[in-house]
């Protein structure tokens, strides 16, 4: 089973609009499932409003919301479009082999069309964590105070990073861990890969999956819906295996959004008055 799965949605679904505010994380389901914190949005509320003031609050609100929206989108696209691809398989595929998609190629083509919108947007929402991240850094630890702000269109996590880095080095110890972890979200091979992928989905073409089928027997997964082919910046990425890359890649950040909200609770506790 993936760990993207429904009890999963439903939990951070209720978390976001409960008065508890608490934002919950993923378990990947192929591990032993182990006692994971949360991050109480409601706290993060109260303590920027606390050590900054309710102005501050509301600038950082929205940002801080849509780290809680951002994984139930891209627990419902990732559903939309693996279980549609699921049902269809099962459906008719099984009997028939890839060849019967041909004898209502319309059907087909229609199903493909809705996956590769639902895949789409679960790259942009899951693309778009570490900006909003950044937003919600930014505000929410008054940085935009700072005799230096950012202009509002610089606010991104390489940039936001750097100023709590500079915050680091100056002696505020508290941001040592923090920096740590947002360092960390936008780190690593796939999460390049996303970056490729979700700004050539955006600027320049739509990279589609294909249905492959295999009919040597060899392969553990008789279908596989590969994303094809494509180039960024000079740089060839070959084609992926859609399910695989979508649960890693937001199973190693979903995690990490959840530990830097917490993390974020502790550095405002420390800055109190």
């Amino acid at each position: 089973m993936d760990s993207l799965d429904r009890r999963n949605f439903s939990t951070v679904l209720e978390s976001a609009v409960s008065t508890q505010k608490k934002a919950e994380m993923d378990v990947d389901s192929q591990t032993e499932e182990q006692n994971h914190p949360s991050w109480n949005i409601e706290l993060t509320g109260k303590l920027v409003t606390a050590v900054f003031g309710a102005a501050q609050w509301a600038k950082a609100h929205p940002s801080v919301r849509s780290m809680a929206d951002r994984p139930v989108f891209c627990r419902y696209h990732y559903h939309e479009a693996l279980d549609m691809m699921d049902g269809y398989i099962d459906s008719k595929l099984k009997e028939t082999g890839l060849f019967g998609a041909y004898e209502n190629y319309d059907e087909f083509s229609y199903l493909m069309q809705k996956i590769r919108a639902n895949i789409v947007a679960f790259v942009q929402s899951l693309h778009a964590v570490a900006d909003t991240c950044s937003h919600m850094l930014y505000y929410s630890l008054a940085l935009d105070k700072l005799p230096s702000p950012l202009k509002e269109r610089d606010i991104c996590a390489k940039e936001v990073l750097k100023v709590m880095e500079q915050r680091r080095a100056a002696g505020n110890s508290e941001y040592d861990k923090i920096c740590r972890l947002f360092r960390a979200l936008t780190a690593g091979e796939d999460y390049k890969y996303l970056c490729a992928l979700a700004n050539t989905l955006k600027h320049r073409s739509v990279v589609r999956p294909a249905l492959n089928e295999d009919f040597t027997d060899t392969r553990d997964e008789k279908w596989i819906l590969f994303l094809e082919s494509f180039s960024y910046a000079g740089e060839v990425f070959e084609k992926t295996n859609a399910r695989e890359f979508m649960r890693k890649e937001h199973d190693r950040i979903q995690p990490l959004t959840v530990n830097i909200g917490v993390e974020l609770n502790e550095v405002l506790q420390k800055l109190q008055p």
